[in-house]
């Protein structure tokens, strides 16, 4: 098992309010890791205007595989040490231990999602005929004492049975949640893959995610009593420059958790199809 120190040591470097500063040291990290990316451009926009750029680590073409994102952009003015930094550090760790463990999966660093999904936006339309099993977007996973799952349809295809298998979720403090605060899953989700994201929460601010869920996104939009209890949840302290979206705020033990659970997940046996009506 990986060190949860082990996980988190490149918290501090990655959590860089300047987004050249953060790039770069995207970068270096990679390359102490012994990680070669592949590259891809685009032009920015009128949110971001700067060219943006995605990492990719993909296997060789073949079967479809699964596809762990998280992006590595943070809020301006914010070191995003929670958000997103944390998810990238787990990442950059999933990327040294599948390949030994024959785990065929595409790593992706994703730029400008907080300014309009730019990066996962870039990779859908370079995409071509490339074939996923599942998009799993790993978003806000650097502190709580739960982590939370939300998959967008396709829950029971073989890939996504595994990371909504509920033994498996409890025993690394999960849950299924029918609501997380959008991220660069809704640019995947206009795909047949199941598009599964992950956080991790305060067991409470959890909890309240269905409750959420069933405010729904209509027309009118949701009604003023979402954002108050939006406003209420403790994790929102952690995202988009808040006063807990610094690296002295991240919990290791979130981080180990996140990846124990996405790791267990990727490399058990498939779990057996239920049929009948129980």
């Amino acid at each position: 098992m990986e060190e949860t120190k082990t996980i988190a040591r490149h918290l501090a470097a990655l959590a860089q309010p300047d987004p050249d500063a953060r790039r770069a040291a995207l970068e270096a990290v990679l390359a102490a890791e012994g990680l070669t990316p592949t590259l891809q451009t685009g032009e920015g926009s009128e949110k971001y205007p700067r060219p943006v750029q995605n990492y990719l680590l993909l296997p060789p073409a073949g079967a479809a595989y699964p596809l762990l994102c998280a992006h590595y952009d943070a809020h301006p003015g914010s070191s995003g040490a929670n958000d997103n930094a944390a998810a990238v550090c787990i990442l950059v760790a999933l990327a040294k231990a599948l390949p030994p463990r024959g785990v065929r999966a595409g790593i992706a660093f994703l730029d400008g999602e907080e300014s309009g999904h730019g990066g996962a936006k870039l990779f859908e339309a370079e995409r071509g005929g490339l074939e996923l099993s599942a998009v799993i977007n790993l978003d806000v996973c650097g502190y709580g004492d739960s982590l939370a799952v939300y998959c967008k349809g396709g829950e029971k295809k073989p890939v996504a049975r595994e990371f909504c298998d509920k033994k498996r979720l409890a025993a690394h403090g999960g849950r299924t949640v029918k609501f997380l605060p959008e991220s660069d899953d809704k640019v995947f989700s206009t795909r047949a893959q199941p598009v599964l994201s992950v956080a991790a929460l305060p067991l409470w601010d959890a909890k309240y995610m269905d409750a959420l869920a069933s405010y729904g996104e209509g027309i009118l939009g949701r009604p003023p009593e979402f954002e108050m209890i939006m406003g209420q949840l403790e994790v929102i302290s952690t995202m988009h420059g808040a006063f807990r979206d610094g690296v002295q705020w991240v919990q290791p033990a979130a981080m180990q958790r996140v990846y124990d659970y996405l790791l267990d997940a990727l490399t058990a046996p498939p779990t057996p199809k239920r049929f009948g009506l129980f």
